[in-house]
């Protein structure tokens, strides 16, 4: 017997070792044990599963809401305007929590000058302005050599301030003030430097100084008192090596040293009464003169601490809350900008892919005149047609100009890519096989297109319309910081003008003011790209699956 035929035999007697399955049970059809899904729960179960795309979502959930929230919570934004505390210009970022950790704290480390460390180490401020005094530092420069003061500095120690106000809120600071500690007082005396400045040229000129040049210290010491309400001690005039004056600079007179006191001291000239007593207030034209630590006369006056999270401005104004409004300006302009293009986009895309032919021709024509035209120069067109028309600016006003301009030059031609990209999807699905089925039996152009081609192409043109918010925000954040969309004549707050003030504000000594709006920039940036892309691998029916 062959091998074949000994293979054949054994095989037949193993046949007894299986038994059929379900051999005395009907196999019919059964009821699926799982409930259907329809198209868009099969595109969210599949977008969840791209941990990337869902980590983006909820990055731009959170900016979305800080946007929303933040403005209304936010007591420094009364009548839509973001107040502006000119003496916290360019605070640094602080939080509470880390008070006094050198970090976040509000604090900088910065080398001075010796002449600007002993005007400023003396207060009587309710906070020291010089933290603390790191180093002392030798700088030689030529033939000079000069003291550099490494010192850590409070930017919320703003020191005293003169204000004027009313007799009733003076009598209501007074009675606020009788409960606060020594430490914590607001109002401080008032400083005589007239008296003082009179008798400090008549001495520069018993010394021999001309009346020319005592005249000018006279006046540039007088404007430096006025512009400095923190100086409370007596000043004199520096003098070279030759024994001439430096009219420009100045240094504090200081009293004798008492052994008994850690330090020194230094001769103040504060304005008292006959009797020898502090006067606290100066009356002028019915309005009370007070010189008060404004400190804490900013806590008194608005009801909270000056701690901003993220620092303030040049001008001021509170980094986090201007970036609430940035965002929410961008968000909602990316976002209506992008529905409008869509709508443009696909309507004409749709137009001209599924019909094609003569029509199609025309349609492309058009378009490659339209995008031949860059955005920059129909916004600066807008700009310049829109704030000459008169009526324009008394029926909407200066904010809604502006808006307007970027309107009209992001919808001119903004819709192009989506335009395209329909055209392409319907030229790829239209002659597909289940198209021609439809048609054959007897489906309209309206059926065909919304029920059978859009459903399929709508994982690319949704991804599309998802990457157009960035390049928005991007394109509207750009011609900001050029100063091509100018927001300075109204109270919109944007992205790019925000990083525009940034770079004017000094970056090598204030990095803030450009650091937190230039990483919302980027945050927005990327994950509108990851939310897109996510989105088009939910909506695309082809790659259903493949990520099991």
């Amino acid at each position: 017997m062959s091998e074949l035929e000994n293979k054949v035999v054994s095989t037949n007697e193993q046949t007894d070792l299986f038994d059929f399955a379900n051999k005395d049970k009907s196999i019919h059809d059964t009821k699926f044990e799982t409930k259907p899904i329809s198209y868009l729960q099969d595109c969210l179960r599949r977008f969840v599963k791209n941990k990337a795309s869902v980590a983006a979502f909820f990055i731009i959930l959170l900016i979305a809401l800080f946007a929303i929230f933040e403005p209304i919570f936010d007591s420094k934004y009364q009548n839509n305007t973001v107040l502006q505390y000119n003496y916290f210009d360019r605070a640094l970022p602080k939080l509470s929590i880390f008070e006094g950790t050198g970090f976040w704290d509000g604090t900088k480390k910065e080398g001075i000058g010796e002449n600007e460390y002993n005007l400023n180490r003396f207060t009587d401020s309710n906070y020291d302005k010089y933290v603390r005094l790191e180093s002392v530092e030798e700088v030689r420069t030529g033939f000079t050599t000069q003291m550099t003061y490494n010192v850590v500095i409070d930017t919320y120690a703003v020191g005293t301030r003169l204000i004027q106000i009313s007799e009733s809120e003076y009598n209501a600071l007074v009675e606020y003030d009788k409960n606060q500690p020594e430490d914590h007082k607001i109002i401080k005396p008032q400083v005589d430097y007239n008296s003082y400045l009179n008798q400090y040229r008549q001495q520069l000129l018993d010394n021999g100084a001309s009346s020319q040049v005592a005249t000018q210290i006279y006046n540039n010491m007088l404007q430096t008192y006025s512009t400095n309400a923190q100086y409370y001690f007596a000043l004199e005039c520096n003098q070279r090596s030759d024994g001439s004056y430096i009219d420009t600079s100045f240094s504090p007179i200081y009293t004798e040293y008492d052994a008994d006191k850690v330090g020194i001291d230094v001769q103040d000239i504060y304005l008292r009464d006959e009797s020898g007593n502090l006067v606290y207030y100066t009356v002028s034209n019915g309005r009370y003169n007070v010189r008060v630590d404004y400190h804490d006369y900013f806590t008194y006056y608005y009801g909270y601490e000056p701690v901003f999270a993220f620092g303030t401005n040049q001008f001021g104004q509170d980094i986090c809350l201007r970036m609430a409004l940035g965002c929410r300006f961008s968000l909602l302009l990316g976002i209506g900008i992008t529905v409008i293009n869509f709508l443009i986009g696909l309507v004409w895309g749709a137009i001209s892919g599924y019909y094609g032919g003569t029509l199609d021709l025309v349609l492309e024509r058009i378009t490659d005149i339209i995008s031949g035209i860059p955005t920059i120069i129909i916004m600066t067109i807008c700009n310049i047609q829109f704030n000459n028309n008169i009526e324009l600016n008394n029926a909407v006003g200066p904010m809604g100009v502006i808006v307007l301009a970027i309107l009209v030059a992001f919808v001119y031609n903004g819709w192009v890519g989506t335009a395209a990209t329909t055209r392409m999807q319907f030229y790829r699905f239209k002659g597909q096989e289940y198209v021609l089925a439809s048609r054959t039996l007897g489906a309209r152009d309206g059926r065909l297109i919304f029920k059978h081609i859009l459903p399929n192409a709508a994982g690319t043109l949704v991804t599309s319309s998802v990457l157009m918010v960035p390049s928005v925000i991007f394109s509207e954040s750009s011609l900001s910081y050029l100063g091509i969309i100018d927001f300075t004549s109204s109270s919109i707050v944007s992205l790019g003008a925000m990083v525009s003030e940034g770079q004017q504000a000094n970056i090598a000594f204030y990095p803030h003011v450009i650091l937190f709006p230039a990483i919302v920039i980027s945050l927005l940036m990327i994950s509108f790209n990851l939310f897109g892309n996510g989105l088009r691998d939910a909506f695309n029916t082809t790659l259903r699956g493949s990520e099991e």
